[in-house]
């Protein structure tokens, strides 16, 4: 992990996606979890990335053999499954930012929804009416809001990396960089672009779920150019927003304008490239 847990939370600590730049070779992003989303974690393991979500066609309460139960997936409020079902999940009732664990929609590895979190509604209120936030501020809504940092191209410091990306202005810890985008493709196909990618010696596939990889090598934004580093100042996250896996990136200490971003690719050691062995870093 790139950063040291809450006691309750390391333990409970799940992969939520892998994402890949080199053929089959794999990254791992990671989420922390706290006691109240455990059970539904708990069966998943770290390293595997999580199943797309579809939601369930059940009558009433979900039982065992609910599809979403099945996934390790919560319902959502796409499903046909009675509002009272104890596999939905109900949201936040929040009293501070929603940026740490105590949140259960952060430890969830989901944004706030304002459909569900009645605390968060506001923040998107005021966006939507041109008005300054409220008080108490949502700060788990970014990529809804689109509320990313400014980030410039440049030559990165790496030796041999080509472009880099860059802060442009202060960037707190914890603060949402921007989402990661791309073509949308899927397992298959990420397999046979691997082939031809690790020929060309550049990839930029980051795995979403079991289902679909995100290809950002023909489309995509600056974030693409972001490159590894053993000691990042930024990490990755697969969050969940409406039902769908997004992937953002999250300053991992305060950025002083100028500084690069860039975050751990977690390749397996026996898996990643040469270039990417930690070995060949010291």
């Amino acid at each position: 992990l790139s950063k040291q847990l809450e006691p309750d939370a390391a333990a409970a600590a799940a992969a939520v996606g892998v994402s890949r730049r080199k053929g089959g070779r794999a990254k791992k992003a990671v989420l922390t979890n706290r006691s109240l989303v455990v059970s539904r974690r708990k069966q998943h393991r770290p390293e595997d990335p999580w199943q797309e979500y579809q939601p369930c066609t059940c009558s009433g309460r979900c039982t065992q053999d609910c599809p979403c139960v099945a996934a390790h997936n919560f319902c959502e409020k796409f499903c046909a499954c009675s509002a009272d079902c104890k596999e939905r999940f109900r949201g936040c009732t929040c009293k501070a930012a929603c940026r740490t664990a105590a949140c259960p929609c952060w430890a969830a590895g989901r944004e706030c929804d304002p459909d569900l979190c009645a605390g968060c509604a506001p923040t998107l209120e005021a966006r939507d009416e041109g008005r300054p936030p409220p008080p108490r501020e949502c700060h788990n809504m970014r990529m809804r809001l689109r509320q990313h940092a400014h980030v410039v191209l440049g030559t990165s410091d790496i030796p041999g990396a080509g472009w880099g990306v860059f802060a442009a202005h202060h960037v707190p810890k914890n603060g949402f960089l921007g989402e990661y985008t791309g073509d949308l493709i899927t397992q298959e196909e990420a397999n046979r672009r691997g082939i031809v990618y690790d020929h060309m010696n550049s990839s930029y596939l980051f795995n979403l779920n079991t289902e679909w990889v995100l290809d950002a090598k023909f489309r995509g934004n600056k974030l693409r150019c972001a490159n590894h580093n053993d000691d990042p100042v930024a990490s990755a996250r697969v969050l969940t927003v409406d039902g769908e896996s997004r992937i953002a990136i999250f300053a991992e200490r305060d950025l002083a304008p100028g500084t690069e971003i860039t975050y751990n690719y977690r390749y397996d050691d026996e898996t990643a490239p040469r270039w990417a062995r930690r070995k060949h870093h010291r």
